[in-house]
């Protein structure tokens, strides 16, 4: 099985209201390297916990805002 490979979309966000969500983009957590859709079907986040979405309340919550940027999948 290979490996997805993804693409930068943005970073150094200063606010969660700032970060963009749509259904082909996702959240990287440079702690764990983990990668949330940014559009969950359900309450999810990284490993690390830097990284949540509370699907409930349609709630990011990043703990480490320098820890984490927004990607794509590379075609």
């Amino acid at each position: 099985m290979t490996k997805q490979k993804f693409e930068i979309v943005g970073g150094n966000y200063t606010s969660t209201a700032d970060i963009p969500k749509d259904d082909d983009l996702f959240y990287h957590c440079l702690d764990c390297d983990g990668i949330i859709p940014s559009v969950p079907n359900d309450n999810v986040g990284c490993d690390c916990g830097n990284v949540f979405i509370d699907k409930d309340y349609w709630r990011l919550v990043v703990a480490d805002l320098s820890k984490m940027e927004v990607v794509k999948v590379s075609v």
